[in-house]
């Protein structure tokens, strides 16, 4: 388990690092790779699902995951790496415009790139043991050399995302550096639900037609790159993590430690679990008890809150009709079946009802433990014992348990 918590914080790193094009190009606070990673699973997920039985879902999920986790220790190797002005005008001049070179030279600038990501994605699952370490690095490698159908898709609609974002941020100006990623995917994409999702990109926002509810889908989750944790937020951290952030390490939390359970459908309920909150607040378990007054809530947050049973459920029950009426809004124009399975995922993480439901809302009660660990690690004032109260009360699950008390042993938290 030792192993395990280090790849964790390793990758949690992914929540700091700013992805370089965005920043290069001058755009203020640009989204990071964790919350890149994240609706990338969710993009990929949600498109190529309409050509299931002929591809592996749970397998383009975890290669979307895993696509950029070599990025902690090789930084953000972008197709301009190295060919850049160093004149801020001359470089976003540059960068308007795809980068097109010799077929030798890029292929030599290639070698060097993925010699550079391997050898940091094999830095980055030392610690695990031997089949998670297998299981990561081949699916980066399917990424990285279109290894199967799966990871021809991942890396084409990682190209999609990247486009998707760069029009959120620059819109639809025909001098705009939106310019150069259109060039990229239109060299790229051959997949015919990719292509289809483009078209549906140039009638939404270069043609003003009516959003595809896909669209709609795929926009509004991405508003949860910058959507900060209110339980952060509560307790005064600065720059806190995001609920995209949250959401990619919960999965990578899955995938490394849901072994006992469906995978595919784990997975799919880390990533979902709290995209109603792009409308319904994010309520922690003190939003009953939050006074105004700061040192009273001070007070307040050194402790799990604890009320009686009754209560308890009745407060449950009116989140969740509030989270329910938020995804009725966020899904109201996907297909049927889609909009099926993620209300029916997302109740069963609520509620707890499967072994999937049980498994993946304790390891969201862990992965926060992590993230309130590090917080504590920077700022001894960090409210930390309220999380070890918590977790205690949620976990039962052994291979959880276990990572819990690495976590204490790995901060020195000395939490029973």
């Amino acid at each position: 388990m030792k192993g395990r918590l280090k790849f964790i914080l390793e990758a949690s790193k992914l929540k700091k690092k700013p992805r370089s094009g965005f920043l290069w190009l001058g755009i203020k606070n640009p989204e990071t790779i964790a919350q890149h990673s994240f609706r990338v699973a969710i993009l990929n997920w949600i498109l190529a699902r309409k050509i299931r039985p002929k591809i592996n879902l749970e397998k383009i999920i975890k290669i979307s995951l895993a696509h950029d986790l070599c990025e902690v220790y090789a930084g953000d190797i972008t197709p301009y790496w190295g060919l850049l002005p160093k004149d801020p005008k001359k470089r976003k001049e540059v960068l308007k415009r795809w980068i097109r070179l010799p077929k030798k030279i890029k292929e030599k600038r290639d070698a060097i790139k993925l010699k550079k990501e391997k050898k940091a994605i094999y830095k980055l699952v030392r610690s695990l043991e031997p089949r998670l370490q297998k299981e990561i690095i081949n699916a980066w490698l399917d990424y990285e050399r279109f290894g199967s159908s799966e990871g021809r898709f991942v890396r084409q609609g990682d190209k999609v995302e990247t486009l998707f974002q760069a029009i959120e941020y620059w819109g639809s100006k025909p001098d705009s550096p939106v310019v150069g990623w259109w060039e990229e995917v239109e060299d790229l994409v051959d997949e015919p639900v990719l292509k289809d999702f483009l078209e549906k990109i140039e009638q939404k926002f270069y043609k003003r037609k009516k959003a595809d509810g896909e669209i709609k889908f795929i926009s509004e989750v991405g508003r949860l790159k910058s959507q900060p944790r209110t339980g952060w937020v509560l307790r005064g951290v600065k720059n806190p993590e995001t609920i995209a952030e949250h959401g990619f390490i919960l999965a990578l939390i899955v995938w490394l430690l849901g072994g006992k359970i469906n995978r595919e459908k784990g997975l799919k309920m880390a990533l979902i679990h709290e995209i109603c909150e792009i409308y319904a607040k994010d309520k922690t378990p003190y939003h009953y008890f939050c006074p105004k007054e700061k040192r009273e809530l001070r007070e307040i947050l050194r402790r799990w809150p604890r009320s009686s049973r009754k209560k308890k459920i009745s407060r449950f029950l009116k989140d969740c009709r509030q989270e329910q009426r938020s995804f009725m809004k966020i899904l109201k124009e996907l297909p049927l079946d889609l909009k099926r399975e993620i209300l029916y995922l997302w109740d069963d993480f609520k509620k707890r009802k499967s072994r999937e439901g049980r498994f993946v809302n304790q390891a969201y009660w862990v992965s926060t433990f992590i993230q309130a660990a590090q917080y504590w690690k920077k700022d001894k004032k960090f409210p930390i014992k309220a999380w070890g109260e918590q977790l205690l009360e949620f976990i039962d699950d052994p291979d959880l348990l276990d990572l819990f008390s690495e976590i204490n042993r790995k901060f020195k938290l000395k939490l029973k």
